[in-house]
């Protein structure tokens, strides 16, 4: 059976990526299908994270594709030598 990850957003299920097809033996003969394997990612899109739902999207912290937050304070944006 052939697969294909898709990744979307988790709150907006926007596309965030679309992987290449993982082929079978029997991949493009007739009758053959793909199954699509959906894996969510992040919170939201840098489109829908901008705009004001009413709290359902918006945050005023900024969350990478791990859906984990991370501070940035003058502190931790200093480089050591």
């Amino acid at each position: 059976m052939c697969y294909q990850i898709v990744e979307l957003y988790s709150a907006c299920r926007c596309l965030y990526y679309q992987h290449a097809v993982d082929r079978c033996a029997a991949y493009g003969r007739p009758g053959h299908h793909i199954q699509t394997k959906t894996i969510l990612v992040g919170y939201a899109c840098a489109s829908h994270s901008a705009q004001s739902y009413g709290g359902s999207y918006s945050s005023q912290h900024t969350y990478s594709d791990s859906g984990y937050y991370s501070s940035h304070s003058a502190r931790s944006d200093r480089r050591h030598r």
